[in-house]
């Protein structure tokens, strides 16, 4: 089987949407990093596993990430996982804006596909 991503991501949002620094992020806006993450992890074809030994992390971390227990993550971080993924400097943006609460519009569509011989 294999997962196709379709991400889909918007402007960002207005700097007026932007929450203070420090502020907490609002509701429904935490699981965008973790959404964004695992669609590019997926679309890697890649394990979370995978992914942290790719980027030198613990598997924790990119657990946490993924499940939005993590919301601010260290941007060395951030670089360490978009380069395991093979992430475009947009993609990258995108990521980073997403972990320091920045309101994105973010649509994300994962398709399995079954492969003959699965």
């Amino acid at each position: 089987m294999r997962v196709l991503a379709d991400i889909t991501v918007a402007a960002p949002a207005a700097e007026d949407e932007t929450p203070p620094r420090g502020a907490p992020v609002p509701t429904g806006a935490e699981p965008v990093l973790g959404a964004l993450l695992r669609a590019w992890r997926e679309r890697a074809l890649v394990t979370q596993e995978e992914l942290a030994a790719r980027a030198g992390l613990n598997v924790r971390t990119v657990r946490r990430l993924e499940a939005g227990a993590m919301s601010r993550p260290r941007a060395t971080s951030l670089r360490l996982l978009a380069d395991a993924l093979g992430l475009e400097a947009a993609e990258l943006a995108t990521l980073t804006r997403a972990a320091t609460g920045t309101a994105i519009e973010l649509t994300v569509t994962l398709r399995y596909v079954e492969e003959p011989g699965d």
